[in-house]
């Protein structure tokens, strides 16, 4: 845990890009990655916390996301929490990225392409310096990306996610989009970034 730090403190976090990095990983059992917990001193089991944001910066240069689907035999049940390994049966397996594309991550056991999900109709934006505009990629930029996908992802030290800029989805190139950062949102079907 994270602290202790005392009531009315401020804490900063360096998260991770939530949602797809978290769905394409099959060794995280769940739809998002999570920031430590941070203990509050004097709090207590069933206090409640009130929490105020006063800032929330996007240190992404670039996001990926689209329309999903969940291939046969990559999950038992739920793909977001059950992720498995077709060829040698591994349940949450661990996994490694080789190369980019839909199947880039592979099982660490037997080398098998393992993908809880897939994009059957996506995109690849970067953008401004502001980061308050973007521009989605046409295919060869977004094969740029996706061969640097943590460092355009600006993964956080300690992430175990693998970017979803390692498939470079580009199917529909040169749509400028406005960028509005917000906090999580976890409802069945929801995929934006």
């Amino acid at each position: 845990m994270l602290g202790p730090i005392e009531n009315g403190g401020t804490i900063i976090a360096n998260t991770a890009p939530g949602c797809w990095g978290p769905m394409i990983t099959p060794r995280l059992r769940g739809g998002h990655e999570v920031t430590t917990p941070v203990f509050v001193q004097g709090a207590e089991v069933g206090d409640a916390v009130a929490i105020r944001i006063r800032d929330i910066t996007v240190t992404s240069i670039a996001t990926a996301s689209g329309h999903d689907s969940s291939p046969e035999g990559f999950c038992l049940g739920d793909p977001y929490v059950a992720a498995r390994c077709p060829v040698c049966d591994t349940v949450w397996p661990e996994t490694h990225v080789e190369g980019i594309g839909q199947d880039a991550v592979k099982c660490d056991a037997c080398g098998n392409a393992v993908k809880p999900f897939e994009i059957v109709h996506g995109y690849t934006v970067t953008f401004d310096e502001t980061r308050s505009v973007g521009l989605t990629l046409p295919k060869e930029a977004a094969e740029t990306v996706a061969r640097d996908a943590n460092h355009y992802a600006a993964l956080p030290d300690g992430s175990r996610q693998h970017s979803i800029l390692t498939y470079a989805p580009s199917d529909m190139p040169g749509t400028l989009v406005r960028m509005r950062p917000f906090m999580g949102l976890n409802r069945p079907g929801f995929t934006g970034e």
